[in-house]
C-alpha cells in the first residue's frame, strides 16, 4: 500500500529525469511503467506479503461506503466527470504533461510558465496513455483508490494509540466517526432550517468530499497520511525506519501538492523540538552514534524540504502573488471563530484527553494533540492565496482522527457499546449526506459540451464540436497562441492550444470545468500580476473590435509579434485588426464562415504559415 501511496511522487521524480534526457512521453509511459512493474514485482517476490480481511479489510469496505453516495452523484450527473468544479483546469495542465519534454505553460495565458503543481498528475496522465481513456475517465477510481488508502492508513495508526489489539470494525467505525465529525454545527443547522448553511468552511465538510473532483490534493493527503503513521512509528520504536519513511511521505505529500508544504514543514519542526525537549529532560536518552544518526537524518528531512521550495521557486517564475502571507488583523477574529465552529466537536475531545487524562497521557498523544493545534492555529494566521487556507485543516484532522478515534474506542469498550458507536456512525454519515447533497448534485453545467468519449485527448463530440475549431485543432501549429472572444467552453483545452488570454464571461461560475472567472483563476489562483492580465485583456478586445486605426493596429502587432509564435486570431466575421492584416498582406486565412473567421499569422509577421500550404477552408456556418 505504501508503495501505491508513494507512487505520484516517484513518477514525478522519474518524469523530470526523463525531461532531463529530453524524452517524450510518450516514450516515459512505455519505458516508466515497464521498469517499475518490473521493481515491484521482484519486491512482491521477495517480501511476499500478505492481505488478510481482518486486517485492513474491514477499513476498506467502510472507506467504499463513505465513498458511495459521492460516486453515485458524481456518476448520474451528465458531463459531471469532465467539467465538475475545476475539472478542465486540470485538464489543461494534463495536456502541457503530454507534451513534454516542452516545459508546461499557462494555457489560459500564452508565454508565461503554468504556476500550478502539475508534477501531480503524471501518475493519471501516465495511466491515461497507457490505456488510452480520457483523464476524466479514470481520475475518480484513481482518487478512491487514494481515499481507501488514506483511511486504512488512519485506522492503523487508531490502533497505533489503542495499544494492544481491537475489534476491527468498531476501530474502523470510530475514526470514521473522527473524521466525519468536522463542521458538526452547520450539518445540524443545515438540516435544522432545511438549507444549506456553511459559518465553517463546507470545503472540508465531509473531508471525503474531495475525491468527486480531479485534485491532486487527493494525492497529497494519502502520503500526507503515511507521514503520520510513520511519525507515529518513529515516536512508539524510535526506529530510524519509520523516520526515513516520513521524510519520503512528507517529501512526496508536498512534491504533488506543494500546498501541504508548510504543513509538512511543521510537523518536521515540532518533531525535531519535540526530540531536543526528550533529550533535554533525559527522556529515553539516546548514544552519541544514535544522535549523530537522527541528526543527519533530519537534515535530510530539511534539505528535502528545500527541493520543494526549489520546484515552487521554478513554478513560479512568472508569478508576482507569493502563495502564502499573514492573514490580516481585522480577519483575525472571523477566521478565529470559524477554526471554532469547524473543529469544536474534534477539540473538545482532545481538549477532554488533556483535562482527564493528564497523569497517564503518553508522549505521542500529547505530539499528536500539540501539532493537530498548531496546524488548526495556522489555518488562523497564514494567508493562502486565492483563499485556501483549510488545507491546513485537512492536515490537522489527520493528526486528529487518530487520537479521537482511539478515545471513542476506548469508551465504545466499557459495557456494550458498540451499538452505540454504530449508530453515531449512521447518523452522522446520512447527516453528513443530507447536508452536502444539494451542493454534490448542483454544478453549473450549463455550458458543457458534449465530448469524444472515445478519444485520449479531450475533444468536443462531432456534432458539438464548431467548424473554426476543428480547423484551429488539425491545420494549427502546435505552438500557435489563439486569439478568441471570451467563451464559457474550455477553448484551450478543445483547440489544444494555448490563448493569449482568457477572457470574463458574464456569469463566472458558468465557465465550464474552471467554476470561476478568468481573472481570479490567473490572478488569485495562479498569482500572476493583475496588471499583466489586464493590459492583455484590453488588447485582445481591441484586436476583436469590428473598426481599428493604423495606430492601434501597428499597436497591436507589435505586442503580438513580441511572443515570437505563430498567432490564431478567431473572430465573428472580419474584425478591424483582422482587415487590416487582410490590407497589410499579414498571414491568411485559414477558414472563413458565415459567422466565424480564422486568420493566421507566422512568427514573422508575413507570408503563408509554413504548418500548411493550403490557401484556406471554407465551410458552411458554425
Amino acid at each position: 500500500m505504501a508503495a501505491f501511496v508513494l507512487s505520484p511522487g516517484l513518477l514525478s521524480l522519474e518524469v523530470l529525469v526523463a525531461i532531463a534526457f529530453g524524452l517524450e512521453f510518450s516514450q516515459f509511459t512505455y519505458l516508466a511503467s515497464a521498469l517499475n512493474a518490473l521493481v515491484a514485482g521482484a519486491l512482491i517476490l521477495y517480501f511476499r506479503p500478505r492481505f488478510t480481511f481482518r486486517g485492513c479489510g474491514y477499513s476498506a469496505l467502510l472507506a467504499c461506503a463513505l465513498a458511495a453516495p459521492i460516486i453515485f452523484t458524481v456518476l448520474k450527473e451528465t458531463f459531471r466527470t469532465d467539467y465538475g468544479w475545476h475539472n478542465m483546469m486540470q485538464i489543461a495542465a494534463i495536456q502541457q504533461i503530454n507534451l513534454l519534454p516542452r516545459l508546461p505553460e499557462e494555457f489560459e495565458m500564452a508565454g508565461l510558465r503554468l504556476n500550478y503543481g502539475w508534477l501531480g498528475w503524471t501518475q493519471l496522465s501516465l495511466i491515461s496513455n497507457l490505456v488510452a481513456i480520457s483523464p476524466t475517465r479514470l481520475f475518480l477510481p484513481l482518487n478512491i483508490l487514494h481515499f481507501i488508502s488514506m483511511f486504512i492508513i488512519i485506522v492503523e495508526c487508531s490502533i497505533f494509540f489503542l495499544g494492544q489489539r481491537h475489534n476491527p470494525t468498531k476501530v474502523a467505525a470510530s475514526t470514521a466517526i473522527a473524521l466525519l465529525a468536522v463542521g458538526l454545527p452547520d450539518i445540524i443547522l443545515g438540516i435544522a432550517k432545511n438549507e444549506y448553511h456553511a459559518l465553517g468552511d463546507a470545503r472540508i465538510t465531509p473531508m471525503m468530499e474531495k475525491i468527486q473532483n480531479m485534485d491532486t490534493m487527493v494525492f497529497g493527503l494519502s502520503s500526507f497520511a503515511l507521514m503520520v503513521f510513520a511519525v507515529l512509528g518513529y515516536l512508539n520504536f524510535k526506529r530510524s525506519s519509520f523516520l526515513i519513511l516520513a521524510i519520503i511521505a512528507s517529501f512526496v505529500s508536498s512534491l504533488v501538492y506543494p500546498l501541504f508544504l508548510p504543513s509538512c514543514m511543521a510537523v518536521a519542526a515540532a518533531l525535531i523540538a519535540f526530540e531536543i525537549l526528550q533529550q533535554v529532560r533525559g527522556v529515553g536518552s539516546s548514544g552519541r552514534r544514535t544522535l549523530i544518526k537522527t541528526g543527519l537524518i533530519f537534515a535530510l528531512w530539511i534539505a528535502s524540504f528545500g527541493i520543494v521550495v526549489l520546484y515552487g521557486l521554478f513554478l513560479g517564475r512568472d508569478s508576482e502573488v507569493p502563495p502564502f502571507g499573514l492573514v490580516k488583523l481585522r480577519d483575525f477574529p472571523l477566521q478565529f471563530i470559524r477554526w471554532g465552529w469547524i473543529y469544536c466537536a474534534i477539540d473538545a475531545i482532545l481538549l477532554s484527553v488533556l483535562i482527564f487524562r493528564w497523569k497517564i497521557i503518553s508522549w505521542p498523544t500529547l505530539f499528536f494533540i500539540g501539532v493537530t493545534f498548531g496546524l488548526q492555529l495556522a489555518y488562523v494566521v497564514i494567508a493562502v492565496r486565492d483563499g485556501v487556507g483549510y488545507k491546513f485543516l485537512f492536515t490537522a484532522l489527520l493528526f486528529a482522527a487518530p487520537v479521537v478515534a482511539a478515545e471513542i474506542t476506548r469508551w465504545a469498550d466499557r459495557g456494550s457499546r458498540s451499538s452505540v458507536v454504530a449508530g453515531v456512525l449512521i447518523v452522522l454519515f446520512l447527516s453528513c449526506v443530507v447536508y452536502e447533497f444539494p451542493r454534490w448534485t448542483n454544478p453549473d453545467l450549463r455550458y458543457a459540451t458534449p465530448l469524444d468519449i472515445y478519444a485520449l485527448d479531450i475533444a468536443p463530440d462531432a456534432k458539438a464540436m464548431p467548424s473554426w475549431l476543428r480547423v484551429v485543432r488539425e491545420k494549427a501549429p502546435p505552438d500557435a497562441v489563439l486569439f478568441t472572444a471570451p467563451d464559457e467552453r474550455p477553448i484551450a483545452v478543445f483547440a489544444r492550444r494555448a490563448l493569449y488570454v482568457c477572457g470574463d464571461v458574464p456569469v463566472p461560475t458558468s465557465r465550464a470545468g474552471y467554476s470561476m472567472s478568468c481573472t481570479r483563476e490567473l490572478t488569485s489562483v495562479k498569482g500572476y500580476s493583475p496588471k499583466r492580465v489586464a493590459d492583455r485583456m484590453e488588447l485582445l478586445s481591441l484586436a476583436l473590435k469590428k473598426e481599428v486605426s493604423d495606430a492601434e493596429a501597428e499597436t497591436l502587432i507589435k505586442a503580438f509579434r513580441a511572443l515570437s509564435r505563430p498567432m490564431i486570431f478567431h473572430t465573428s466575421g472580419f474584425s478591424g485588426f483582422t482587415r487590416w492584416l487582410r490590407e497589410k498582406e499579414i498571414g491568411r486565412p485559414i477558414f472563413v464562415s458565415e459567422t466565424d473567421v480564422v486568420w493566421s499569422v507566422d512568427k514573422t509577421g508575413a507570408g503563408l504559415d509554413p504548418a500548411d500550404s493550403a490557401a484556406s477552408y471554407r465551410q458552411g456556418p458554425t
